[in-house]
């Protein structure tokens, strides 16, 4: 565990939650360049390319919080990459909500673990942290698709921001007690 001290800023939960926005780039980019979410592979590719904006945003935040490596943003790349991947080649590419329901605890699980390894190094109770991922990624999907009905045709690699920004804050409150308990 870490021991350096770092006096978290005031606010910091309102940057979290403001990181949010790096979700709306990050799925564009992935289907930019993968276009619709149809293999394993592309899963790979474009959970890479939308975890690491998405990172980008997350780090931007936690270091209001934590004294966070750039770490952060590869296990964020990595840990989406081999979740979509492996939901995708589990499951399918369909895109009616039951798919991306099944495919979500898993990209939570990969995320969770691969963030947790950053993560344990400021706070003893980590490990909820992939619980909490692997629970919320699903609900994350259940609001997007409330959302854009008819569009998750598309086979997006991530949930859109209407699920990224309960996703976000439901991660920042976890993220607030796991701190406050090192």
């Amino acid at each position: 565990m870490n021991t350096m001290t770092h006096t978290p800023h005031r606010f910091w939960w309102l940057a979290w939650a403001a990181a949010f926005l790096g979700y709306p780039p990050g799925g564009a980019l992935a289907t930019a360049v993968i276009g619709r979410l149809d293999t394993p592979i592309e899963g790979i590719l474009g959970g890479a390319l939308a975890g690491a904006l998405i990172g980008i945003a997350q780090y931007l935040a936690l270091g209001r919080l934590l004294p966070i490596r750039l770490t952060w943003i590869a296990a964020t790349s990595i840990g989406l990459a081999v979740g979509v991947g492996v939901g995708v080649l589990l499951f399918g590419s369909d895109t009616s909500l039951n798919t991306p329901l099944l495919r979500a605890p898993f990209a939570g699980l990969a995320l969770g673990i691969a963030q947790w390894l950053v993560l344990r190094q400021h706070t003893r109770r980590a490990w909820l942290w992939v619980l909490a991922q692997t629970l919320l990624h699903p609900l994350a999907w259940f609001i997007t698709a409330q959302v854009i009905g008819q569009n998750m045709e598309i086979g997006f690699v991530i949930f859109g921001a209407s699920g990224a920004l309960f996703y976000q804050v439901a991660l920042g409150v976890v993220l607030g007690w796991l701190i406050r308990e090192r």
